[in-house]
């Protein structure tokens, strides 16, 4: 569905075992940083889109422009992953359902908001695992602040899909609430740096 992700997302164990670090296809690095609620300004002349007077991206096809303009409560995210960077806004999660728009960017100004130690990030390895239904689970297994914490999540065409869930998932998080999101966990980790925890 267009501007729309489905995901499920669990708690994982990975005391007794992880055949996700032998049985992958493949390993990525990602850090990712939020910028602060409400930054987001849009020019409706170059389709853009720009926080504090930086542009972010231009050139947005209609559609998606009038998709952004129609909400306010994006939350904005630029993350590296390897030598790509993104924006991605996220909105409206409702379970498994959520809004969202990505767009490629550059690489220098993730990086620049990367080391702003005002805003939120995290840093997390993901490893990407096959199950036995063909569906791709994204293994994510963050250090710093949130180190020992693994979460599972499996992105799919319609909310109610069958998928066989690996023996390796705990509890899921899908309906949790906005804590669990990894918008919370890193706005969690951000305050404990910042109480000297």
């Amino acid at each position: 569905m267009i501007g729309v992700e489905i995901e499920r997302r669990f708690l994982v164990d990975g005391r007794p075992h992880r055949p996700w670090i032998e049985q992958n296809e493949g390993v990525l690095t990602i850090a990712q940083v939020y910028l602060p609620d409400g930054c987001l300004v849009m020019n409706e002349e170059k389709f853009a889109l720009s926080v504090h007077g930086q542009t972010l991206v231009e050139g947005i096809g209609q559609a998606a422009f009038k998709r952004i303009a129609a909400r306010e409560d994006w939350v904005v995210r630029l993350r590296q992953t390897g030598e790509r960077g993104t924006l991605t806004l996220k909105a409206g999660r409702r379970g498994a359902l959520a809004f969202e728009e990505e767009f490629d960017v550059g690489l220098t100004l993730v990086k620049e908001h990367l080391q702003d130690a005002a805003c939120p990030s995290l840093v997390k390895s993901r490893y990407l695992f096959r199950g036995t239904d063909g569906h791709m689970w994204e293994i994510d297994e963050f250090e710093g602040h949130l180190a020992g914490l693994i979460i599972a999540e499996v992105e799919l065409e319609d909310e109610h899909a069958d998928v066989h869930l690996p023996d390796f998932l705990g509890m899921e998080l899908t309906h949790c609430g906005p804590e669990w999101s990894s918008h919370g966990l890193a706005s969690m980790a951000h305050r404990a740096r910042h109480n000297g925890s």
